[in-house]
């Protein structure tokens, strides 16, 4: 069984023009963040297909991390399907072996790991495969995915966001940890990734998500104590309903703020990633039903999808 981490993506406009040119370099612009920001969804979906199509040289992706020349490899696992792409994703890393002439030969090692994208309408989810053969982390994928798709999306005045879930429980064993922090917390901050995911936006709808797309911002919702002290309560059940629509759900950020130590803020689960997993024989059957043409209808396709949906509801 592979582990995957989930992630939300959500789409945001770019306003800020030194943004852009920083992203998109000395491309033009095809679209203003007005009109394309409806088409969000079809925009990425078509940048996702011209790449497996491979019709024209400039469509192909080449994932990168922005802090050097070196680019990832990638091979698409089967066609995009119902707004569903699955790929490896490979670090190429240079090693040095020992041939049958016990001499020294340096060859390339492509460890991999498979990266799955749903642009289903209220979906908008990734999931990365958490493999330290190929990676240091999975927040290092995320990083290259993130880089690269921007870098695309920024000719039509997008940008996208890699949201990775979170363990609720993380942020609960800091509010509970009074041999750490005896004194608890004076402040509270939660930083909400921007509105424009349907199933999310429901419950902004009960946190200012108007405000947000007025102000055309991320909503940091900033919780301060009067008396000197944050309640945090696990088992009052708003906070616990929150806690865990806020991390394991919106993939938001919370920041605890201790009375003993002021100046250090505490990032509450930056390194806590909800997942799950999904078989190597799964993988190989919905590899095998595309090189067949047989993916509708494919059981194996249709555990992924659901894969994909985990925690969101009908």
């Amino acid at each position: 069984m592979a582990s995957f981490a989930l992630f939300n993506f959500e789409f945001e406009p770019i306003q800020n023009k030194l943004r852009q040119a920083e992203l998109k370099g000395m491309e033009s612009v095809l679209m203003s963040a007005s009109e394309a920001f409806p088409r969000k969804q079809e925009i990425f979906g078509n940048i996702l297909l011209k790449d497996f199509k491979k019709e024209k040289i400039e469509d192909i992706i080449h994932f990168k991390n922005g802090e050097g020349p070196k680019e990832y490899i990638h091979r698409h696992l089967m066609p995009p399907t119902d707004d569903i792409v699955i790929m490896r994703v490979a670090n190429r890393k240079h090693l040095q072996i020992v041939d049958e002439n016990l001499k020294p030969k340096h060859v390339d090692d492509y460890q991999n790991c498979i990266v799955m994208i749903d642009n289903r309408d209220g979906v908008q989810r990734i999931l990365i495969e958490n493999k330290k053969a190929a990676f240091r982390d999975v927040k290092q994928v995320s990083g290259i995915l993130e880089y690269t798709f921007n870098k695309l999306l920024a000719r039509y005045s997008l940008m996208i966001k890699l949201n990775h879930l979170k363990n609720p429980q993380t942020f609960w064993h800091v509010a509970n940890d009074k041999r750490s922090y005896p004194k608890g917390f004076y402040r509270m901050l939660f930083k909400l990734p921007y509105p424009n995911l349907e199933r999310l936006r429901k419950v902004y709808d009960r946190l200012f998500s108007q405000a947000q797309q007025s102000f055309n911002c991320r909503l940091d919702m900033n919780f301060t104590s009067p008396n000197g002290e944050v309640r945090l309560d696990e088992n009052d059940p708003y906070q616990k309903e929150a806690i865990d629509w806020f991390l394991k759900d919106a993939g938001g950020d919370v920041v605890l703020y201790s009375n003993v130590a002021k100046k250090h803020p505490i990032p509450v689960g930056k390194d806590s990633f909800r997942a799950i997993t999904v078989s190597s024989t799964t993988i190989q059957r919905v590899t095998e039903d595309a090189v067949n043409n047989d993916l509708f209808g494919s059981a194996a396709f249709d555990e992924v999808k659901e894969k994909l949906k985990t925690g969101i509801e009908p």
